[in-house]
C-alpha cells in the first residue's frame, strides 16, 4: 500500500513539473563568469550546472531533478534563514505605544546587524542558481530572496539592482522579440493600457505545488526599496502604474496597498496612509502583526481627526493582540477618543476597566502603566484629585520602568506647579531623570528653568517656615514651651531608638557598668550562670531588651546599621524647624532634599543623630530680644526675596503680590528703598489692575523720590547704560519696528549703519530673535544659527532662549522638510481664510515622474466644541448694548481676538505658533483653536474660537493677555491688543474698520478692561 502511494506521488510530481515549464526562466539566460577571472586549474574543464543550460535538453527527468534539488536543498533553507533574521529583528524591537508606531515590527538597522546570516542566504541562493539549470522553476524565487537579503542588509543599491534584474529578464516577450521590447510597452490588444506586470495563468496543480513567479512580487519589493532610498517620485510612478495594470494579480493587491501606505507614512501624510493600510490588513503575516497594524491604523485615524474610526480600531487591536502592553494602551487610547465629547461616564467606565485589569495576575508587572493610564484619563475629565491618586500609585508599583516613572513625576510636577504647590513641584521635577528619551526635547529647557527657580523658592520657603515655627515656640508660656520641647525630645529619641528618659536631657546611651577595670564584666548575672545562653530564657529576655533599648527594632538583614542610616536620611522631615536648624549647622541645605539625603546617609548624626537633647533643641528658639530681632530681619529679607523670585523667576504675579503684601503687613518699616512698592506696582501692572498699580506708583514717587526704583518708573532709560544715548535708543527702536513690519532689507541696512556709529552693545534678545528670522527667510542658515546661539549664550534661561533653541532644532531638519515640500505642488490656504474641518480626509494621489500629478493638501485643524458654561444661569441674560453701529450681546458666542498693527505675516505665524503651544500646555482638557484673519493689509487678526458667551471669553481674555508678554516677548506691546467680539460684529468690523469705536463700546460695558 505504501509503495502504491509513493508511485502516485511520483507521478503527480512529474505532472507538476510538466505543467510548471510554462513559467520557467527564459532560455536566453546564460551564465557569464564574474569579470575575466579564470577558474582554478583543476576546475578549468569542469562546467557549472548553469553553464550547461544551452548545451542540454530540458526534458522531463532533468526538469524534475533540477526543480526538486533547487527547491528543497537551496530555496527552502535560504528562505528559512531569511525568515529567522526577520524574526530576531522583531524580537529585538521594542514598541513605544505612547508614540506613533513604526510601520514594520522590525527595522533595517536591526536586520543589517545580522550580516553573517544574510550573507549566508545570498551564498545559498547564488549556489542554487549557479549549480543548476537556469531553466529551473525556482531560479526567479532564488533571485527574489537575494534581493530581499540585500534590502535587509540595508544595501539598498544592490537590492534595487537585483529587483530590476528580475523585472527586466522576466518581462514576457514573444518568441522572436528577444530583448527588443521595452518593459511597459502597451499591449497590441489593449493599446490604451500600460502593463508592466506579468499575466499569471496557473492551473490548480501549479497553485497547489509551487510558488507563483517572482517578477510581479519583485516589482512591489523594488518599490519598497526605492521608498527606503527616499526616491519617492520613482516609487510613486511604479505604484500608480501597478494600481491600474490589468495584469496585476489579485493576490498581490494587499501587498501593493501595504507599500502604498508605507509611501504615505514615510512622508507624514497620515490620512492617506490610513486609507491604504486599512486595505492591506489581510497581508499581515501573523495575528500579532495584524493587531499591531490595527493599533497603528487607529493612531493614524486619530491624527487625521477620525476619532470614531480610531476608537473602533483600538478596540480591535485590544481584542486581537497577544501583547498585554498593547492591550493596555489600546484601552487607554480608546478612552481618549471620548475627550472631545466630554463623556465623563464613559471615561469612568474606562478607568474602572483599567483598575479591574490591575487586579489580574497577568497584568501585575504592568500596574505602573495601568495606573499611569488611569491618571491620564482622570486628568482629561478633569478630576485632578483622582489623577493624583492614580499617578502616585503608578510610582508605588514602578520598580525600574524609568520611562513611566519620569512621565508620572512630570505630570505630578506640572499639576503641583499649576496649583502653586511649589515645594512639591520642585521635589517632583528634581526626581526626573532628564537623560530619558521619554521626556520631550522641547521640554528639557523648561524643566531645567523651572527646577532652578523652584530650588531657590523652596530654600526661601524653608527659612521662612523655620523662623515662623521658632517664633511660635518662643511666644508660648515657659511651661507650655518646656512641655512642647520635652514632648518633641521624647518623640525624636524614640525614633532614634534611644531610651525615653525624661530626666536624662542628654543623649547618652545605656552602657554596661565596669567599675573594676581589671575584672571581666559578667554579661549574664543570673542564678543559672552555668546554663548556655540560648537555653536561658531570663538571659535571652534581658539581652533582647538591652539590644532594643540601644538599637531599636532591627530586621534580620545584612548591613543593618548602614541601611538604618540611609532610611533615616530618606525619612528626614525637611522643613521641621529643629531638623532644619541642625542641618544648616552641619552644612546641609534643607531646601535641597536630594543633596541632604545623600549627605545624611554618609553622616546620619547631622540631623540630630546621637546628640538630640533639650539644650540642642532650645538653643535656636529666639527667646532674647536680640535673637527675636535677628529672626525678624531674616524673615523680612526672605519674604521680600521670595516675592521677587515669584515675580521674576516664575512670572507668578498673583503669588508675588500675596508675598509682597504679607511682608508689607508684617514689616511695614522694611520697604527696601521703595523696591517693595515697585514690585507691587509692576505685578499689578502685569495683571492689568491699573488702579492698584497707580496707587503703589504714587506711594513710591512720593516717599522715595530719589530712589532707584522711582527713577526706573519715571525714566527707565536713565538707569540703563546701554540706552543712555536717546538718539541711539530712538534709532534702534525704529530699526526694531522695520523688522516687525517686514521691511527686512531696509532694517538690516539701517542696523549696519547704526552699529557703525553706536557699536553693537545695544543688541537686545528681541532684536536678535527677529534678525535670526530674517536670515532664515533669506536661507542664510549659518548666520541665523550664530545669532540664535548668541541669544542662548547672552540670555540663558529666558523665554526667548527656549524659542531660539527650538528654531535651531528646526533648522537642523530644514533640508528634509524642504525636500518633502519640493516634491509636492502644494496649494496653501491663505492666512486670512477660515480653516474648516473636512468631513472625510481625501486620498492624495502620488506624482508619476513622466506625468506629475499635483497634490493639493488642505491643512486641517480640529475645531473643538464651544467651551460650555456648566453653571445654569437662573437670572435672565444681560441686555444688549449698542452704539448705533455695533451691538454687544453678552449672551451670544464670542471670539477672543488679537489685533496686530503692521506686523509682517512671518511674525503673525510665529505668534500663532506661540499661542498654540500655550493653549496645548494650559488648556489640554478643552482645546482652543487659533485661526488667522485680517481686516486689511496692515491689520492682522488671530481668532481664538469659539466661547459660549462673553463671560467665558472674558475669562480666557484675562489669561491670554497676562501670558502674552511672556509668550511673544519679542513683539512690542504697542503692536498688538486683545478684544472679545461676536461673529456679526467681527464681519461688521472688517467692513468699517472702526476698531476704536468698538473698543469704546466694550469699555462702556466692561469699564477699564479694554
Amino acid at each position: 500500500m505504501f509503495k502504491r502511494k509513493l508511485r502516485i506521488i511520483s507521478v503527480l510530481s512529474v505532472l507538476c513539473s510538466l505543467c510548471f515549464s510554462s513559467i520557467a526562466q527564459p532560455p536566453t539566460w546564460t551564465f557569464e563568469p564574474f569579470g575575466n577571472e579564470k577558474k582554478p586549474e583543476k576546475f578549468e574543464t569542469r562546467k557549472l550546472g548553469s553553464e550547461k543550460t544551452a548545451d542540454k535538453n530540458f526534458k522531463l527527468p532533468r526538469h524534475f531533478l533540477q526543480n526538486t534539488v533547487s527547491h528543497y536543498n537551496y530555496y527552502f533553507n535560504a528562505n528559512n534563514k531569511l525568515n529567522a533574521v526577520v524574526d530576531r529583528a522583531c524580537l529585538s524591537n521594542h514598541d513605544d505605544y505612547s508614540r506613533l508606531l513604526s510601520f514594520y515590527p522590525y527595522s533595517l538597522e536591526n536586520t543589517s546587524t545580522q550580516k553573517t546570516e544574510l550573507d549566508s542566504v545570498i551564498d545559498k541562493c547564488t549556489a542554487g542558481i549557479l549549480l543548476h539549470d537556469l531553466r529551473s522553476d525556482w531560479v526567479d524565487n532564488l533571485y527574489l530572496l537575494i534581493g530581499k537579503s540585500y534590502l535587509m542588509r540595508k544595501d539598498l543599491d544592490s537590492a534595487v539592482m537585483t529587483f530590476q534584474f528580475i523585472n527586466y529578464n522576466l518581462f514576457p516577450r514573444k518568441k522572436h522579440e528577444d530583448d527588443n521590447r521595452i518593459v511597459g510597452t502597451r499591449e497590441e490588444e489593449a493599446p490604451s493600457a500600460i502593463s508592466i506586470a506579468n499575466r499569471e495563468k496557473r492551473n490548480l496543480l501549479q497553485k497547489t505545488f509551487s510558488r507563483p513567479p517572482s517578477r510581479n512580487e519583485a516589482l512591489v519589493w523594488l518599490t519598497r526599496s526605492l521608498i527606503e532610498q527616499e526616491e519617492y517620485s520613482e516609487a510613486a510612478g511604479i505604484i500608480n502604474t501597478l494600481q491600474t495594470d490589468p495584469n496585476m494579480p489579485k493576490r498581490l493587491i494587499p501587498f501593493l496597498e501595504e507599500v502604498d501606505a508605507y509611501w504615505f507614512l514615510k512622508q507624514h501624510i497620515y490620512d492617506s496612509a490610513a486609507v491604504h493600510l486599512e486595505k492591506a490588513l489581510s497581508n499581515a503575516d501573523t495575528k500579532q502583526d495584524k493587531s499591531r497594524w490595527e493599533f497603528l491604523l487607529a493612531q493614524l485615524f486619530e491624527m487625521s481627526g477620525r476619532f470614531d474610526d480610531a476608537s473602533d480600531y483600538y478596540d480591535r487591536a485590544s481584542k486581537h493582540t497577544t501583547d498585554p502592553l498593547m492591550d493596555i494602551f489600546a484601552k487607554l487610547n480608546q478612552a481618549k477618543m471620548l475627550r472631545n465629547d466630554g463623556n465623563s461616564k464613559e471615561m469612568d467606565n474606562n478607568i474602572d476597566r483599567l483598575l479591574h485589569m490591575s487586579k489580574k495576575d497577568k497584568f501585575e508587572t504592568y500596574r505602573d502603566i495601568i495606573f499611569y493610564s488611569a491618571g491620564d484619563i482622570a486628568l482629561q475629565k478633569p478630576d485632578t484629585a483622582a489623577a493624583l491618586l492614580y499617578l502616585n500609585k503608578s510610582l508605588h508599583y514602578n520598580e525600574n520602568n524609568v520611562s513611566y516613572k519620569n512621565k508620572a513625576f512630570l505630570k505630578l510636577a506640572d499639576i503641583a506647579y499649576n496649583q502653586r504647590r511649589y515645594k512639591d513641584a520642585y521635589s517632583y521635577y528634581d526626581s526626573l531623570q532628564t537623560g530619558d528619551s521619554s521626556i520631550l526635547a522641547e521640554r528639557l529647557n523648561e524643566i531645567q528653568t523651572r527646577r532652578t527657580a523652584l530650588s531657590k523658592i523652596v530654600g526661601k520657603l524653608a527659612i521662612v517656615n523655620r523662623e515662623d515655627s521658632l517664633q511660635k515656640i518662643a511666644a508660648m508660656t515657659a511651661t507650655d514651651r518646656d512641655a512642647f520641647i520635652k514632648k518633641m525630645l521624647k518623640r525624636l529619641r524614640r525614633e532614634k531608638g534611644l531610651k525615653e528618659d525624661d530626666t536624662n536631657t542628654g543623649s547618652q546611651l545605656i552602657t554596661f557598668d565596669n567599675n573594676n577595670k581589671n575584672q571581666p564584666v559578667d554579661l549574664f548575672p543570673t542564678n543559672t550562670k552555668g546554663d548556655w545562653y540560648f537555653d536561658n530564657s531570663s538571659a535571652k529576655g534581658k539581652g533582647f531588651s538591652d539590644f532594643k533599648s540601644k538599637w531599636g527594632n532591627r530586621n534580620n538583614v545584612d548591613n543593618w546599621r548602614r541601611q538604618a542610616a540611609s532610611n533615616q536620611a530618606a525619612n528626614i522631615n525637611f522643613g521641621n524647624p529643629a531638623t532644619d536648624a541642625k542641618l544648616l549647622a552641619n552644612g546641609i541645605d534643607p531646601s535641597n532634599p536630594r543633596d541632604g539625603s545623600k549627605k545624611l546617609a554618609a553622616n546620619p548624626t547631622a540631623a540630630g543623630g546621637q546628640e538630640i537633647n533639650y539644650d540642642e533643641l532650645i538653643k535656636d528658639v529666639p527667646l532674647t530680644p536680640e535673637k527675636l530681632a535677628a529672626s525678624n530681619e531674616m524673615l523680612s529679607q526672605n519674604l521680600f526675596e521670595l516675592a521677587k523670585l515669584y515675580q521674576n523667576e516664575l512670572q507668578d504675579y498673583q503669588q508675588a503680590i500675596i508675598t509682597y503684601e504679607e511682608s508689607l503687613q508684617r514689616y511695614p518699616d522694611r520697604l527696601y528703598d521703595g523696591e517693595l512698592y515697585y514690585g507691587l506696582y509692576y505685578c499689578y501692572t502685569q495683571l492689568g489692575n491699573t488702579l492698584k498699580a497707580n496707587n503703589y506708583k504714587s506711594l513710591l514717587l512720593s516717599r522715595f523720590t530719589n530712589s532707584k526704583a522711582a527713577k526706573t518708573i519715571s525714566n527707565p532709560a536713565a538707569l540703563d547704560p546701554k540706552t543712555q544715548n536717546p538718539a541711539a535708543t530712538q534709532k534702534y527702536n525704529d530699526i526694531y519696528s522695520l523688522f516687525i513690519e517686514g521691511n527686512f532689507d531696509e532694517a538690516i541696512a539701517q542696523k549696519t549703519k547704526a552699529d557703525s556709529v553706536y557699536g553693537t552693545n545695544y543688541w537686545t534678545p528681541q532684536l536678535l530673535y527677529i534678525e535670526a528670522v530674517y536670515h532664515i527667510r533669506q536661507k542664510d542658515d549659518s548666520t541665523a544659527l550664530k545669532v540664535l546661539q548668541s541669544i542662548i549664550t547672552l540670555y540663558p534661561g529666558t523665554g526667548l532662549a527656549l524659542k531660539a533653541n527650538n528654531l535651531i532644532e528646526v533648522l537642523g531638519r530644514r533640508k528634509q522638510i524642504e525636500k518633502y515640500l519640493t516634491d509636492l505642488n502644494i496649494t496653501r490656504t491663505p492666512d486670512d481664510s477660515t480653516i474648516v474641518v473636512p468631513g472625510n480626509p481625501p486620498v492624495i494621489s502620488k506624482p508619476v515622474p513622466a506625468n506629475p500629478v499635483a497634490v493639493n493638501i488642505t491643512p486641517t485643524v480640529t475645531v473643538p466644541k464651544s467651551i460650555v458654561d456648566t453653571v445654569k444661569k437662573i437670572s435672565p441674560p444681560p441686555p444688549a448694548v449698542t452704539n448705533g453701529t455695533f451691538i454687544l450681546s453678552p449672551s451670544a458666542a464670542h471670539y477672543v481676538v488679537m489685533i496686530m498693527d503692521k506686523v509682517d505675516p512671518v511674525y503673525v505665524g510665529e505668534a500663532r505658533n506661540a499661542f498654540d503651544r500655550y493653549n496645548r500646555e494650559n488648556f489640554y482638557a478643552t482645546p482652543i483653536a487659533v485661526s488667522n484673519d485680517a481686516i486689511d493689509n496692515d491689520i492682522k487678526l488671530l481668532l481664538f474660537t469659539p466661547f459660549a458667551d462673553a463671560d467665558a471669553a472674558l475669562d480666557y481674555y484675562t489669561k491670554i493677555k497676562q501670558a502674552a508678554p511672556r509668550e511673544i516677548s519679542w513683539l512690542p506691546a504697542a503692536k498688538y491688543s486683545f478684544v472679545i467680539i461676536t461673529n456679526d460684529n467681527l464681519q461688521l468690523l472688517k467692513t468699517n474698520k472702526d476698531i476704536s469705536g468698538y473698543k469704546k463700546l466694550l469699555n462702556s460695558r466692561y469699564p477699564g478692561k479694554f
